[in-house]
C-alpha cells in the first residue's frame, strides 16, 4: 500500500530535522557529506524544507524554552523572509545507496527539532501545493465544500465530486476528477491557471467558470471575466497572451461542452449554472429528462420520465436540488401528466391518449 501524502510529509520533516541538528554539530565527515547531498537531490522538496528549517533556526531556542510560541507567528515570519528558492538549488550527480546512521543526542536542538517538526508539518497540511505535492479535495453525497488555495484562489466543490491541485512554478493545475467545481481564479502574472477534466481544458486568468464533469462530456461555463478551452493535450505555458491559438475563448455568461472536441459556444444565465452554490438547481427551457437526470444527482429516490415526448418536455424555473418530492407534486398538477410513487423510484408519464397533452413548464 502506498503512503499516504500526511506520511510523506511527515517523514521528510523528521529527516530535515535530523539533519539540520548534525550539520549545527560541526563539518560534516565525507561519509555524511555525501548522504546528505542524496538526500538533498532527492527532491526539490527535500532542499525547500532543510532551506525552510534553517530560516527559522534563530527562533528555534525561544521556541524550545517555551511551549507558548504561538506557531502562526513563526510561519508567518518564515514566508515573509521568503526563503531561497529551490531553483537556486541544482543537483550536480546521481545519488548512490544512502546508508542508515544513528544520529548523537543533542538535547537542547533535539527539542528544537521537534519544534521544526511540528511546524513544518503544519506547513504540508495547511498548503503542501506550494511545495509541489499533489493534494485531493473531496465531498461526498449530501455535501458541498468551499476551500481557499494557496494562491488566493477559492475552490467551491458540489456534492460527490473529487479535484486534484498541483502547483508548479510555471502553473497552477486543478483536475476535476468527477463531479462538479466552480473557481475564482487569483490572478498571477507568473504561473497561469489550468482546469483539466478529461479531455476537456481551461486556462484562465483572474476569473470564474464553473466545470461539471458529466457523462459523455465536460460542460464549461463562465461566470466572470474569460478562459480559453481547448481538448486533448495541455498547450505548454506562455510568457505573454495565456490563451492557446487552437483553443476557444469563453466571456462571461457563454458555456460550451467538450466531447472528443470543444462544440460551439452559446449564451447562457451563468448565474444559474451555479445555483448549486445555493444548493438550488435552475433551467431554462431545458428538457425535462435532463432536469429528471439532475435532480437525480441529489435524491436518493429517483425520478424516471416515460416516454420520448414527455422527457423533450421544456422546464423553466429555479428549485431546491434536494426536494425532490416538491418538484414531483408540482409535475402532477400539470396537465396531461401522471406521477406514481414507490420507495424505489417516482415515476412521471403522460396520461393515456383520450387525455390532453402535457404543457410546457414554467416555474
Amino acid at each position: 500500500m502506498s503512503q499516504s501524502n500526511s506520511q510523506i510529509r511527515e517523514a521528510i520533516a523528521e529527516q530535515a530535522s535530523e539533519w539540520f541538528i548534525e550539520n549545527r554539530r560541526g563539518q560534516l565527515d565525507a561519509e555524511a557529506s555525501e548522504q546528505f547531498m542524496a538526500w538533498l537531490q532527492t527532491s526539490p522538496v527535500h532542499v525547500d524544507v532543510y532551506l525552510r528549517i534553517a530560516a527559522l533556526a534563530p527562533d528555534l531556542a525561544a521556541a524550545a524554552r517555551s511551549t507558548t510560541t504561538p506557531l502562526d507567528a513563526l510561519l508567518a515570519r518564515a514566508e515573509r523572509d521568503n526563503v531561497v528558492s529551490v531553483d537556486a538549488v541544482a543537483p550536480q550527480r546521481r545519488p548512490g545507496p544512502a546508508a542508515s546512521r544513528r544520529l548523537r543526542s543533542w538535547v537542547p536542538l533535539a527539542t528544537a527539532a521537534l519544534v521544526v517538526a511540528a511546524i513544518t508539518t503544519l506547513w504540508f497540511m495547511r498548503d503542501g501545493e506550494r511545495f509541489g505535492l499533489p493534494r485531493t479535495y473531496t465531498t461526498t453525497y449530501g455535501e458541498q465544500r468551499a476551500q481557499t488555495l494557496p494562491d488566493g484562489s477559492v475552490l467551491h466543490l458540489n456534492m460527490d465530486s473529487a479535484v486534484t491541485v498541483r502547483y508548479s512554478h510555471a502553473e497552477r493545475v486543478v483536475t476535476i476528477d468527477r463531479g462538479q467545481a466552480m473557481i475564482e481564479v487569483a490572478h498571477q502574472v507568473q504561473r497561469r491557471f489550468r482546469a483539466q477534466a478529461g479531455a476537456a481544458g481551461v486556462i484562465a486568468v483572474g476569473t470564474q467558470f464553473d466545470v461539471y464533469r458529466r457523462p459523455g462530456a465536460v460542460r464549461i461555463t463562465v461566470v466572470e471575466g474569460m478562459v480559453a478551452v481547448y481538448a486533448g493535450a495541455s498547450p505548454p505555458p506562455l510568457q505573454g497572451d495565456p490563451f492557446a491559438a487552437r483553443s476557444v475563448r469563453l466571456d462571461a455568461g457563454s458555456q460550451v461542452d467538450v466531447t472528443g472536441q470543444v462544440g460551439v459556444a452559446r449564451r447562457v444565465n451563468a448565474r444559474a449554472a451555479v445555483a448549486w452554490l445555493q444548493r438550488q438547481i435552475a433551467f431554462d427551457g431545458e428538457p425535462l429528462g435532463q432536469v429528471a437526470d439532475e435532480f437525480n444527482r441529489y435524491s436518493r429516490v429517483p425520478l424516471e420520465i416515460e416516454g420520448d415526448a414527455l422527457r423533450e418536455l421544456p422546464v423553466t424555473g429555479a428549485f431546491d436540488a434536494f426536494d425532490t418530492d416538491s418538484f414531483a407534486a408540482f409535475l402532477a398538477t400539470l396537465q396531461g401528466v401522471v406521477v406514481e410513487r414507490t420507495p424505489a423510484r417516482i415515476r412521471v408519464g403522460a396520461v393515456g391518449a383520450a387525455g390532453a397533452e402535457p404543457t410546457a413548464i414554467a416555474h
